[in-house]
């Protein structure tokens, strides 16, 4: 099994708490200071930071083991599958029971396959946030090649660069009316979130030597990331190319820092509770806010801050009830239904 590093945990946790408060934000009508309403929204932007943690953490358990050539492609994608795709159904089926609609239904048996991200236009209306899973089973699906093309460290460089530029190509070509339909969003497209994935991979191949920068200089590299997070406010262009560069340019910093050391911030129980269950918090959070949304209980603390805090501790503290309730009626079916296979096969043996 490759390292564990566990300030990842603190990162990805961080990251889906502060994206459940920004769909909030975005969903609900709080009344914020518009300062403060503005930093909010832009923290849809942590989710490059989660599809480069993937990237990271793919080539951190996997990278070497295919090199090696002892991995079976069988088990690799049926625990790919194991891990997304329970919950994710389940997600599915219960937005098709309220919705009631064909179009619905469409997508939803088409994004049960969890290979969507193939589609000309990753943008489905079940579960809007899918489209995430279906860049990361993308990148799943072409881990293999992936990894020919990081083989060594020179040759990832360049792929990583022309995954950069290619991305820039997407932005101001190619995501354009002779190719794309009106209201594509760019970052739902595989081409275009590359960078990040792949600027996992770089932080990983280059871990050695970045943990080695931490040790004479990691307070400079902490001061750093602060920094470019601050300028990362401060640089103007909000189109699609720039944000891209913005995104790279500031994440992979703090993922750097991240793996260099120990942080009693980032890496505890709490985080590494939150980390577990981000994936399923990250796809339950908004079929939950709807469901606290038609349940009237959005503004019992009123509509400024108080009750936008509030609502944000509710439907977080919402999301680990059912996301716990579901873990065990699902481990549950699981043993009946094992159990049951095996009475079953006994039961015929013995006719037999």
């Amino acid at each position: 099994m490759g390292e564990r590093y566990d300030n990842l945990d603190g990162l990805r946790a961080i990251s889906c708490l502060c994206i459940i408060a920004m769909h909030i934000e975005a969903n609900a009508r709080f009344s914020l200071n518009s300062t403060f309403a503005g930093v909010i929204s832009s923290w849809t932007h942590l989710v490059p930071l989660f599809l480069m943690i993937s990237g990271f953490g793919m080539f951190c358990g996997y990278y070497n083991r295919f090199r090696r050539g002892d991995i079976a492609l069988n088990d690799f994608y049926k625990k790919r599958y194991k891990k997304i795709l329970p919950f994710f159904a389940a997600m599915l089926v219960l937005d098709m029971t309220v919705s009631h609609s064909f179009s619905h239904l469409i997508e939803g048996i088409t994004l049960s396959t969890l290979v969507f991200g193939l589609l000309p236009n990753n943008q489905p209306e079940v579960i809007g946030v899918s489209w995430t899973i279906g860049i990361i089973f993308l990148f799943y699906m072409l881990f293999p090649f992936i990894v020919f093309m990081f083989w060594t460290k020179k040759r990832a460089v360049f792929v990583f660069l022309m995954s950069i530029a290619i991305s820039l190509f997407c932005s101001s070509y190619y995501f354009s009316d002779r190719f794309v339909v009106n209201g594509f969003a760019a970052r739902n497209n595989f081409l275009y979130s590359a960078p990040w994935i792949l600027g996992g991979g770089i932080v990983y191949l280059f871990r050695d030597e970045f943990k080695e920068l931490s040790v004479r200089h990691r307070r400079s590299l902490l001061c750093l990331c602060v920094l470019l997070t601050c300028i990362w406010y401060v640089v103007t262009g909000s189109d699609s190319g720039m944000m891209m560069l913005k995104n790279l340019f500031l994440f992979i910093p703090w993922l750097s820092y991240a793996i260099s050391g120990k942080s009693i911030i980032l890496s505890n129980r709490m985080m590494k509770y939150f980390s577990g269950i981000s994936l399923e918090m990250y796809l339950a959070q908004m079929v939950v806010f709807r469901i606290l949304e038609k349940l009237k209980i959005l503004y019992i603390a009123g509509d400024g801050w108080l009750g936008f805090v509030f609502t944000w501790g509710l439907l977080v503290a919402v999301l680990i009830v059912f996301i716990e309730s579901w873990k065990r009626c699902w481990n549950r079916a699981m043993i009946i239904f094992t159990e049951s296979s095996q009475k079953l096969l006994a039961l015929i043996l013995d006719e037999c």
